[in-house]
């Protein structure tokens, strides 16, 4: 059969977009290294609005680069694109796109995530627009196969094609560069939550819990989290931030630039 690539919504060629139920949720959340867990039919935590559960290999926020960054060169690199929906592309030149130092451990890290995106079972159940449109369902992997060319050190991957489902759902135009300086997977989360979501006061405890974070106390994530909202207030992802009386995160985002 034909394959039928992800089909995007109309935007500017080169920009990196995703599905906003990657960026409303604990998805791709907090993963300590060395611990992460198996889940089996897993509910996660979501914004109001959708469900998610899951099945695989915890995901974090370097999954989310590589998968955003694979939607990315499928949809837009045609030149790299087969007929059958295999796009192909360096190891070093994928790396590079998403940030990550191209030697030996950067290329077994890359191998993983990939496994870890086709290996896992996702369904996501959002609510629907109108009420005769009650709710849709996606369900699947992220990336369906890939394989490796040692020789050329090529990777050969296809996503899953019914992913343009959940863009329908809504999305997201991430600035890519300015992610691209952000460290740690609470300052990435958040970029991609404040990217895609209008800006009103959550709960602290509330983003504890949304962001899928390990941390025990909520004094520890408090102290984590001022952190991370400097490091977006620096890069120019916010434009100012604050944390009120009740606890209530306060931030205003920077205009998106061109």
């Amino acid at each position: 059969m034909p394959y039928d690539p992800v089909r995007l919504p109309s935007c500017a060629p080169g920009k990196h977009v995703g599905p906003n139920a990657c960026f409303q949720s604990a998805l791709f959340g907090m993963v300590v290294r060395g611990q992460r867990k198996y889940l089996n039919g897993q509910k996660i935590v979501t914004f109001k609005g959708m469900s998610i559960s899951y099945t695989g290999e915890q995901l974090d926020q370097g999954d989310l680069d590589v998968l955003i960054h694979a939607i990315h060169l499928t949809a837009r690199e045609k030149n790299n694109r087969r007929p059958d929906g295999l796009v192909h592309f360096s190891v070093r030149g994928f790396l590079s796109g998403i940030g990550r130092k191209p030697g030996k451990s950067g290329q077994q890290w890359l191998l993983n995530s990939i496994r870890r995106l086709s290996a896992s079972n996702i369904e996501i159940r959002t609510e629907g627009q109108t009420v005769l449109d009650n709710y849709s369902i996606y369900g699947g992997s992220l990336i369906n196969d890939y394989f490796y060319d040692p020789r050329e050190q090529k990777y050969y991957l296809r996503v899953n094609s019914s992913l343009g489902s959940l863009f329908d759902r809504g999305w997201t135009q991430l600035c890519w560069q300015q992610r691209l300086q952000l460290s740690g997977d609470l300052t990435r989360w958040l970029h991609g939550l404040y990217s895609s979501t209008k800006t009103y006061p959550i709960k602290v405890k509330s983003l504890l819990i949304l962001s899928g974070s390990n941390c025990g106390r909520l004094s520890d994530f408090r102290r984590k989290l001022k952190k991370s909202l400097d490091e977006l207030h620096n890069t120019g992802a916010l434009k100012s931030w604050k944390i009120d009386s009740k606890d209530r995160v306060h931030a205003i985002r920077a205009e998106k630039k061109n």
